[in-house]
């Protein structure tokens, strides 16, 4: 049985998630996920969206640098009403032994800070119906799980 040790952090460092970040990050994505990625797509995909204005893949770090937690934003345009755009954000994970230390509501708060500089309407995001744990930390930073259904099917 493997056992990791606690987190112990003094100091977070939140920004763009680097080249050098990825090997962590494909780890953090395989602890939200329970699937290992194939590494040439996972390098592909990063290349795409380092290069795009629109995709915003920010990260934590530790006081050794090492990466602790992630979250992807997506502005995406609209043509409604007065025709802002809206955030989604996906992909957001701590890593398990470093939970309920605030490294996810400074990730949240990082990001939605960006989504108000890039004047979006609003940040949107959906979670596995089976992660309560989750719901509660959203619900603990203004996020309304009554507002919409969130629909999601698999191609």
């Amino acid at each position: 049985m493997k056992i990791e040790k606690g987190c112990e952090i003094n100091l977070i460092t939140i920004g763009r998630i680097t080249y050098d970040d990825l090997n962590d990050l494909s780890n953090l994505y395989e602890e939200l996920l329970n699937k290992k990625a194939d590494f040439k797509k996972f390098k592909n995909k990063f290349e795409f969206i380092d290069s795009n204005k629109n995709y915003i893949l920010i990260g934590a770090k530790d006081d050794n640098n090492n990466l602790v937690g992630s979250l992807l934003g997506i502005i995406c345009q609209d043509l409604g009403g007065d025709c802002k755009p809206f955030m989604v954000i996906e992909n957001v994970i701590v890593k398990n032994n470093c939970r309920r230390m605030g490294i996810g509501k400074v990730l949240m708060s990082f990001i939605e800070g960006i989504a108000r500089r890039e004047d979006c309407y609003f940040t949107m995001l959906v979670s596995a119906f089976s992660r309560k744990g989750a719901h509660k930390f959203y619900e603990s930073i203004g996020y309304d799980n009554d507002v919409v259904k969130g629909f999601k099917k698999y191609l």
